[in-house]
């Protein structure tokens, strides 16, 4: 199973204790999932989705929230590979469009937010969860992070921005063919969003993965950093112990000081000592920064005397 299947899975299996969140949950399976039809007996009222979880939550709803007799139907389609969806109908009477539009959701093909469901911050995380179960996606926290929803509806997903602000989720937006896409990228943003919608085990999935990838970079980083330096030394160290052989062969040796001359001696025979070693090998010894400077005069010593006719 994908990780979005298991977040969808952890997300659809709670259940709030309010009834208030049960009916905000509800409104965003309807809003972002649901759609009406007419057939032999009358309308129709239905939610299709792709998580079985979700199904039965549906149904749970539409029995305590709407007292509607509901039933679950399932059927292969195929979506990239095949998978299962379900659908969740129940038949609506006109006395029922009371109830349909205080959750947000029209017959009339209209859907709005309904936010006078949503004046607690319990009601908002149970929405929130709702349209996350209808239209979320999150990739696996191995690769690029990123959590999306998927709208077809311009309104909507203005809302929808507007009600994830308010929850201090910094989303962006996006066109991608007919549909506008809500993303997010950022790993904090992302654990914060599952948080809210409480899925925990994916939550702690998610902050495995992250610590992971974080120390991994880290290592990485270090690694390259410590590379770097050392071919700078070494580099360094080729050129100096060439610069020094030069002047040796050129009898311009003993117009230099005893001290270079005894800082080139130690280049010499030890080229692979850093800076702070060759400091600890002289007599006196110097530090690292002392040791810099020296070699600096020795090597502009040594080319001034080298460009000498």
């Amino acid at each position: 199973m994908s990780f979005s299947g298991e977040v969808r899975n952890e997300a659809a299996r709670l259940i709030p204790d309010k009834d208030c969140c049960r009916k905000a949950e509800l409104a965003a399976l309807l809003i972002f999932s649901g759609s009406t039809s007419q057939n032999s007996r009358g309308a129709v009222l239905k939610i299709d989705v792709e998580n079985a979880a979700t199904a039965r939550k549906a149904y749970q709803y539409f029995k305590e929230i709407g007292s509607w007799t509901a039933s679950v139907e399932s059927e292969q389609r195929k979506w990239f590979r095949k998978t299962r969806a379900y659908e969740v109908t129940v038949p609506i009477e006109i006395e029922d469009c009371k109830l349909l539009r205080e959750l947000g959701f029209y017959p009339e093909h209209k859907r709005q937010i309904p936010w006078n469901l949503l004046g607690k911050n319990c009601c908002r995380r149970s929405f929130i969860r709702g349209m996350f179960l209808s239209r979320g996606f999150i990739s696996r926290p191995e690769g690029n992070y990123h959590l999306e929803l998927v709208l077809n509806d311009s309104r909507l997903a203005a809302d929808a921005v507007r009600l994830l602000t308010k929850v201090k989720l910094e989303v962006r937006r996006a066109e991608r063919k007919s549909h506008l896409v809500i993303y997010i990228k950022d790993s904090e943003m992302i654990v914060d969003f599952l948080r809210l919608i409480g899925a925990n085990k994916a939550l702690l999935d998610f902050e495995n993965v992250r610590i992971l990838k974080s120390m991994r970079n880290a290592v990485n980083r270090q690694v390259n950093c410590e590379t770097a330096n050392l071919a700078k030394t070494i580099d360094a160290a080729v050129r100096q112990v060439e610069l020094m052989r030069r002047l040796m062969n050129s009898q311009k040796w003993d117009l230099l000081t005893p001290q270079l001359k005894e800082l080139a001696r130690l280049r010499m025979q030890h080229p692979e000592c850093t800076l702070k070693e060759l400091g600890d090998l002289l007599s006196p010894a110097l530090s690292k920064s002392g040791v810099a400077y020296r070699m600096r005069r020795l090597e502009k010593a040594a080319e001034d005397l080298l460009d000498q006719p």
